[in-house]
C-alpha cells in the first residue's frame, strides 16, 4: 500500500509540474508574441517619424526654431522677406525653395499652385514631437492596425560634440552636422485602444526604442550637402541670389541606436 501511494503521489507531482511548465511555456510564448508586435510598431514608428521630419515643410524646424518654441503658436521666423507663424498648417518655406514636381518647371507661375500650398504646410505631427518631452498630453497616439499603436516621446538635439543643444534657444547649426535623437514607444493593445489619457490600457504591451540621426544642412532646392566637403560656410552661402534661399535639415542616416523598457 505505502508503495503505491508513493507511485501515485510521484505520478500526481510530475503531471502538476508538466502542466505549470506547459502553462507557463505558453504565456512566456503569448508574451514574447506581444512584445514583438509592440516592438515592430516602435520601430514602425522611428520610420514615420523620421519621414514626417524629412517631409518639405518640416525641413527648417530644427535649425530655425526652438524645441520649446515648436507648440507655442507664438513664435515668427523670417522666409522670404516676411515673418511666418510657426504652427500648423503655416508655409514656413520661402518661396525660391519650392521645388516645382509637376507641369513646367520653368514656370514660376506654377508655384502659386494648390498642391504646392499643401506640400509646404508645416504638419501637427512634426510639431508635437518636440513638444512630447515637456507636455505630455501633445504625445499624439498613432494607429498602426492589427493592435499597433506608436507615440513619439520625445526628440532632442546635440551639437557636432553631442553636447545638448538647448531646448529654449538653441539650434542645429547650418554649417556642421547635428545629431536628432527620437525616442518612440510601441504599444499593441488588441483590447481597449490606447488614448492620449490612458496610454496603458489592461493587458497593453510596450516597447520602447530610441534611434540617432546625423542631421545635415543643406541649401533648399540643393542636393549636395556643403559640411561632406569640408565646408564651414552656411549652407547657403555659395548660392545667389544670397539670402532668397535658406537651409534646410535633413535626418540623414542612423548615428547610434538603442533599446529601452518593455513593460506589460
Amino acid at each position: 500500500m505505502f508503495v503505491i501511494l508513493l507511485l501515485m503521489l510521484t505520478v500526481l507531482t510530475t503531471t502538476v509540474s508538466l502542466n505549470t511548465r506547459t502553462t507557463a511555456g505558453m504565456f512566456i510564448s503569448s508574451w514574447q508574441g506581444k512584445l514583438r508586435l509592440a516592438r515592430d510598431a516602435a520601430e514602425n514608428g522611428l520610420v514615420n517619424s523620421v519621414s514626417e521630419l524629412n517631409k518639405p515643410a518640416n525641413r527648417m524646424l530644427v535649425g530655425s526654431v526652438p524645441l520649446n518654441k515648436w507648440t507655442t503658436d507664438d513664435t515668427d521666423i523670417l522666409t522670404d522677406g516676411n515673418y511666418i507663424r510657426v504652427k500648423k498648417d503655416s508655409t514656413i518655406y520661402p518661396k525660391p525653395c519650392m521645388y516645382l514636381v509637376f507641369n513646367n518647371p520653368q514656370n514660376p507661375d506654377e508655384r502659386s499652385k494648390p498642391w504646392n500650398e499643401y506640400v509646404y504646410k508645416i504638419t501637427e505631427q512634426a510639431l508635437f514631437m518636440a513638444a512630447a518631452s515637456v507636455d505630455t498630453t501633445k504625445r499624439l497616439i498613432q494607429d498602426s492596425e492589427n493592435g499597433q499603436f506608436y507615440r513619439v516621446l520625445g526628440i532632442k538635439l546635440t551639437d557636432m560634440d553631442r553636447l545638448p543643444i538647448s531646448r529654449a534657444n538653441g539650434k542645429a547649426a547650418d554649417n556642421a552636422v547635428s545629431y536628432l535623437t527620437i525616442t518612440v514607444e510601441g504599444i499593441y493593445s488588441l483590447g481597449t485602444a490606447p488614448t492620449t489619457a490612458n496610454p496603458y490600457p489592461p493587458n497593453s504591451v510596450h516597447y520602447t526604442v530610441q534611434q540617432e540621426y546625423q542631421l545635415v544642412p543643406r541649401c533648399c532646392r540643393q542636393i549636395a550637402y556643403p559640411v561632406d566637403t569640408g565646408s564651414t560656410s552656411n549652407a547657403c552661402a555659395a548660392v545667389n541670389p544670397i539670402g532668397a534661399y535658406k537651409p534646410e535639415w535633413i535626418a540623414r542616416s542612423t548615428s547610434q541606436a538603442g533599446l529601452f523598457k518593455t513593460n506589460q
